[in-house]
């Protein structure tokens, strides 16, 4: 069975459509998603034959797809990049993307030479390659582990800063080869050069044009997102005309700048939902064309014992003694330093760029050029499954990631919301409160809730915050119109499932049905009641708790709130849900609510 003659759109929509069910199925079964694309890709292409992307769509089509894509997703790490986030492992930053490149360069050529036979030409070339974790594969992975933040901005700032210059190294050792062969002619050299210090203006200098647009009003905020995505494409496409692969390098750029120049204005937001949008959509569909254009031949050309030598003395040798030896007398602990030598998958980039000089260096006639691609794809796959499902475990053991149930932060300071933070923290939920008065945080202190210190509202304050400890937000304060500019603002961040109000105070039927979209169906509890009900209920009663097994026993009149399971995490009964179907665990309810709905 194939799916070759299928018209080019369909095929086009299909791998879009994997790609997003990979991430999604990724997360209903908690595995990385980055292993659930490699697995779907392999079974559509070469296990069950289904398509090859890169015959159906042709060379013509196949190759600027996917580098356009990887365009936008280094456009859209790079340009998410705080500079803030330096504050305390700069020095350990800079040190992984030079002291630590080179050496990772170094062994990782001596790998290739030594254990796969490679030539020295092909293995200083793919060792510069093999430099790259990148973004693709990294941040889900940090997503998902909610590592420490000094780990997570290391992690993120290498792939990203790495992602392009690995590339650069790559093609500049292809150059030096070709140069040696040839004979040092001036001309190549200076060629070479040129082009490559032209990429780089143009990357600068394209984001200084952008933001002179904006200062003078000449972009309208409707078109700033699809005006900046064609500012991406562009300099990528020209700089790709001027020097292969320096597209990489000024995206990057680009991206970096802008990073600088914007300082999260909040004009910036609607573009920066777009491009990232846009990127998670480019990251899943690219992995599973890739990997789905392998055919069998290839997969069985790559299982071989010294390939899985060749990964293990990546894993096991390169990363760490490349990483322990650059971050020596940095600011972060001999934890972090551990923990980060211990996390390097490679992605996207990886496997397209190997593609584009295993084309080279067939056309040269270089002994074992052919490998160049399964031997990259086998090291992908590898570090993609053993790091995917080694990085959480591993954090939590070295106590990089925390190993309490999910937190809950509280937003505002009403008398309700303290005892409900109260019960949460007796089955030790973590608890943190915003409170818009200082005068509250003493009895949070003493509640044992981490008190906020800054705006949670404001990403600026947010940035230095740790809040890998928290995954829900309960909106509690008693106005309806703070409630919805906190859940607008922290949605993005903690997603749409994790955020919940309480119910609102409006004193007539229409004013009620004014609150239309997501929010009608996060309002906490019953909707009929209001926020200053709930606290002067709480004056004379307390929640109350039973376990699920003896849920039979609540009444018509009883309000339930929330459900605990066995590993403590906790659950919020919307107005629209029922979440007492479990058949474990503790519900919080508060007795014969009904029956005060006077009070």
């Amino acid at each position: 069975m194939t799916l070759l003659n299928l018209p080019l759109t369909l095929l086009i929509v299909i791998f879009l459509a994997l790609g997003i069910f990979s991430q999604w199925f990724a997360d209903k079964i908690k595995w990385p998603s980055i292993v659930v694309m490699a697995i779907v890709g392999l079974l559509v292409g070469p296990i069950f034959g289904l398509i090859n992307p890169q015959e159906s769509l042709g060379q013509e089509v196949f190759s600027p797809l996917v580098s356009l894509a990887v365009a936008i997703i280094l456009f859209e790490g790079s340009s998410n990049l705080d500079f803030r986030e330096l504050k305390g492992i700069s020095k350990a930053v800079i040190r992984i993307i030079t002291v630590g490149a080179v050496i990772a360069w170094i062994l990782g050529s001596m790998a290739l030479h030594f254990v796969l036979g490679f030539s020295v030409t092909i293995s200083l070339v793919l060792g510069g390659l093999f430099l790259i974790t990148g973004p693709t594969v990294i941040q889900p992975l940090l997503k998902q582990a909610k590592v420490r933040k000094s780990v997570d901005s290391i992690l993120r700032w290498e792939s990203i800063i790495l992602d392009p210059i690995g590339p650069m190294l790559a093609l500049g050792a292809f150059y030096v080869f070709q140069i040696v062969e040839q004979g040092f002619e001036i001309q190549i050299i200076l060629s070479f050069a040129l082009r490559f210090v032209i990429a780089i203006v143009i990357g600068f200098g394209a984001s200084y044009l952008f933001m002179m647009l904006i200062k003078r009003d000449l972009i309208p905020q409707n078109l700033m997102p699809p005006i900046q995505l064609v500012f991406i494409l562009l300099i990528f496409a020209i700089c790709d005309e001027i020097l292969h692969e320096s597209g990489l390098l000024a995206v990057t750029i680009f991206g970096l700048m802008m990073a600088r120049m914007k300082r999260h204005d909040l004009i910036f937001k609607e573009s920066d939902h777009f491009i990232e949008n846009a990127s998670s959509i480019m990251v899943s569909t690219v992995f599973i064309l890739i990997t789905s254009s392998l055919t069998l031949n290839v997969l069985e050309s790559i299982i071989s014992w010294k390939l899985f030598i060749f990964c293990a003395v990546m894993i096991i040798l390169v990363r760490p003694i490349s990483i322990l030896l650059s971050t020596m007398n940095t600011e972060i602990s001999k934890r972090e330093r551990a923990m980060v030598s211990m996390m390097a998958p490679r992605g996207i980039v990886v496997l397209t760029v190997a593609q584009f000089f295993g084309g080279l260096f067939v056309e040269k006639g270089t002994p074992m050029a052919e490998y160049i691609t399964p031997v990259t794809f086998g090291l992908v796959f590898i570090t993609v499954v053993i790091y995917g499902f080694s990085f959480l475990p591993l954090s939590k053991m070295m106590h990089l990631s925390s190993t309490e149930p999910p937190g809950v932060i509280i937003v505002g300071e009403s008398e309700f919301s303290f005892h409900l933070g109260a019960k949460l923290r007796e089955h030790h939920i973590p608890v943190m409160t915003f409170n818009l008065f200082n005068n509250t945080s003493k009895r949070a202190q003493e509640l044992d809730f981490e008190v906020f210190e800054g705006n949670l509202l404001s990403s600026n304050d947010r940035i230095y915050a740790d809040m890998t400890r928290y995954n829900k937000c309960l909106l509690m304060t008693q106005s309806f119109v703070f409630n919805s500019l906190a859940f607008n603002e922290l949605v993005p961040e903690f997603g749409l499932k994790n955020v919940n109000m309480m119910p609102v105070s409006f004193s007539d039927e229409h004013a009620r049905s004014n609150l239309d979209g997501p929010i009608r169906n996060h309002i906490l509890f019953d909707s009929d009641f209001t926020s200053h009900w709930f606290n002067r209920y709480i004056v004379e009663h307390n929640i109350l708790e039973m376990p699920v097994s003896s849920k039979d026993n609540l009444t018509a009149y009883d309000m339930v709130l929330y459900h605990i399971d066995d590993n403590n995490e906790v659950t919020f009964k919307r107005d629209n849900q029922n979440i007492t179907n479990s058949e474990e665990g503790m519900i919080g309810y508060l007795k014969d609510a009904y029956l005060h709905s006077n009070i």
